[in-house]
């Protein structure tokens, strides 16, 4: 399973049937084409042959323009799904946090620590909101 948390720094997992974990975080320096453009390629990279589905934290803020350079990025995961076949999914964050801590409205260290419980691993910001996408996924079973 492969989960993403969009952002300047993009969060990206691959969550294992046999409860393991790649997680890391990429970095994207330019402009919002090339940060989208870098997302299309991600997907294409980290999404190989064994990979079952893509899931994909919701863009959420209070702020439209604090996300609006989100929308095309997942616009971009979305489209390199298609592309390759491959089923996708999005997730509000409110879910993932209840997931991970059981309620909806954990803070980032609160998920580090879940993902530290599950995965023992030390895991920054996005790469333990990417592991609990892809573990969502997995855990709900959303592609079968």
């Amino acid at each position: 399973m492969l989960g993403l948390d969009l952002g300047t720094t993009l969060g990206v997992s691959r969550v294992y049937l046999d409860g393991g974990l790649d997680a890391q975080a990429l970095r994207f320096e330019g402009n919002i084409g090339s940060r989208t453009v870098g997302v299309h390629r991600i997907v294409q990279r980290f999404a190989g042959p064994d990979c079952i589905g893509v899931c994909i934290e919701e863009p959420f803020s209070g702020q439209f323009s604090s996300v609006k350079a989100l929308f095309p990025m997942l616009g971009a995961a979305v489209l390199a799904c298609e592309l390759a076949g491959l089923p996708w999914a999005t997730i509000h964050l409110s879910k993932l946090k209840i997931l991970a801590t059981g309620k909806g409205n954990a803070k980032k260290p609160e998920m580090q620590a879940a993902a530290k419980a599950r995965w023992g691993k030390d895991l920054g910001e996005d790469e333990a909101d990417a592991a609990w996408t892809g573990a969502y996924a997995l855990d709900h079973q959303l592609f079968g």
